[in-house]
């Protein structure tokens, strides 16, 4: 189980957002024994602590808790935060997705949108339905302000959006000002609580790891070719052929 800020380079080279997290992985038992290494989002260099690289583990459930609690870049905790997690229609039919199901709802996660996936759907568009669809995705997130400076209006869109000409009914409109207002401040009580009841997050070592038996799981790397021009990515590969010289030596 990975925390990849938005646009991670673990793997690959892409531009994106360190204030929000993707969450990969809930096709195990969150009870399973299981590590991930801490490494930062755009490097892979790992996070040390007196000269060791930190995990987190020892089970699925606890490398969600604790990546809740720090950001992609060090092992600092980051009240300001958010996440996001897709669950498939099958996950959550399954036992191990409902046990997920109840950690997201836990810990904070609120309910966005559901989204058929047209990789199995096909391309061909159709007159609306009210039925639920096929190839379900159901996407979760944590918004979470309850830090210096957070956000205390984040249901309310920003103005240079809300100056542009309408297009659809959007989710958020639905609710008035006042209430959005009143919604946000008792999401950050409820956040603060969850923080404070999970703690803060436990790191081990590889020893601490390998003593309790729990696998060792090392963290993605960058891509051995990060997106760029043909032209970088053509004096790459060239500098990286293979000597027509021999790399042995000559028998006498």
């Amino acid at each position: 189980m990975e925390f990849l800020r938005f646009g991670s380079s673990i793997p690959g080279s892409y531009w994106g957002c360190c204030a929000v997290d993707i969450i990969q992985n809930f096709k195990f038992d969150p009870d399973t024994p299981a590590s991930i290494q801490i490494v930062s989002g755009d490097s892979s260099t790992p996070i040390m602590r007196n000269g060791k690289g930190l995990f987190a583990g020892k089970t699925y459930r606890e490398i969600f808790l604790s990546r809740l609690n720090f950001g992609t870049f060090s092992s600092s905790p980051m009240p300001n935060h958010a996440f996001i997690a897709v669950l498939t229609e099958n996950q959550i039919s399954s036992g191990y997705g409902k046990k997920w199901l109840k950690i997201l709802k836990e810990n904070g996660f609120e309910f966005i949108r559901s989204v058929s996936n047209s990789v199995y759907t096909g391309g061909a568009l159709a007159e609306y339905t009210p039925s639920r669809g096929g190839n379900k995705n159901y996407i979760f997130m944590l918004v979470r302000n309850i830090g210096v400076n957070g956000d205390g209006d984040s249901l309310t869109p920003p103005q240079e959006w809300l100056d542009l000409p309408k297009v659809l009914t959007e989710a958020w409109e639905v609710t008035a000002p006042t209430r959005r207002l009143a919604v946000a401040k008792e999401q950050h009580a409820v956040h603060t609580q969850i923080w404070n009841r999970n703690g803060p997050p436990v790191f081990y070592t590889e020893d601490e790891l390998n003593a309790a038996g729990v696998p060792v799981v090392m963290a993605g790397l960058r891509s051995e070719y990060p997106q760029e021009s043909k032209e970088l990515r053509d004096m790459k590969r060239a500098a990286k052929k293979p000597s027509k010289t021999s790399a042995f030596p000559q028998a006498a």
